[in-house]
């Protein structure tokens, strides 16, 4: 596999009306036999659910399952008895691991945008757990809001990745290191940003392979998730 820039325009589109989703992917309908995962990373779906619409009650198993709010706020109701209110900025951690029923609700007049994020866990079998919290995001900084590694200012996931936000302003510079046996994933959300003298939008996403040290330049304000996997 080789580093590998994908525009906006190459993502899979799934509009069920009431949801759009674009899968970075294969989910559901959509399969590709070459683009099924990024090592443990196995899914990243970009959801826009409109207003008085929901995700019915629907079964997760050994699953590490993150949701990034971006705007507005999602209900929750899960099979352990949680019911949560995730706003914009906070982020959820469902490890599904022997099984969890959760159903997701917009119940604002406003569509929610969210990212659904899936990663496989180390472990199998064991209780499932729910979790949401509060993050902050700071500007020109690198945001970690979870790992594998218990700490007490991000969200514990049992998977071997770290997920970052990044939120930075005009002509910010940054380097990224890849060490061995790692990979990096990266997804635009808002704006333009530069690497290794190519320019990525809205909604690009690139996958690097190899092992170095990446340059990255804001060539205007700009906010992208990045994911560090391991293989």
């Amino acid at each position: 596999m080789k580093n590998t820039i994908i525009k906006s325009t190459d993502r899979y589109l799934a509009h069920h009306g009431w949801l759009k989703s674009y899968h970075i992917f294969s989910f559901a309908d959509y399969f590709d036999p070459k683009n099924v995962s990024f090592w443990n990373l196995r899914v990243f779906n970009d959801d826009y659910i409109d207003w008085n619409s929901w995700f019915w009650l629907h079964p997760h198993s050994n699953m590490e399952i993150l949701t990034i709010v971006l705007d507005w706020e999602i209900t929750h109701w899960d099979s352990m008895w949680n019911k949560a209110w995730v706003k914009k900025w906070q982020i959820q951690t469902i490890s599904a691991w022997t099984g969890i029923f959760h159903s997701e609700e917009n119940l604002w007049e406003k569509q929610v945008h969210l990212y659904q994020i899936w990663f496989l866990p180390t472990h199998t079998w064991n209780t499932p757990t729910y979790k949401d919290i509060d993050i902050k995001i700071e500007n020109n900084k690198l945001n970690l809001l979870a790992t594998n590694k218990q700490l007490d200012w991000v969200w514990f996931l049992d998977s071997d990745v770290k997920v970052y936000y990044w939120k930075y302003d005009l002509w910010a510079k940054f380097d990224y290191n890849i060490e061995a046996n790692r990979w990096l994933f990266l997804y635009i959300y808002k704006w333009k940003l530069s690497t290794n003298w190519v320019e990525l939008s809205q909604w690009d996403q690139l996958r690097y392979t190899q092992t170095d040290t990446y340059d990255f330049d804001a060539n205007s304000d700009c906010e992208f998730v990045l994911i560090e996997v391991s293989m």
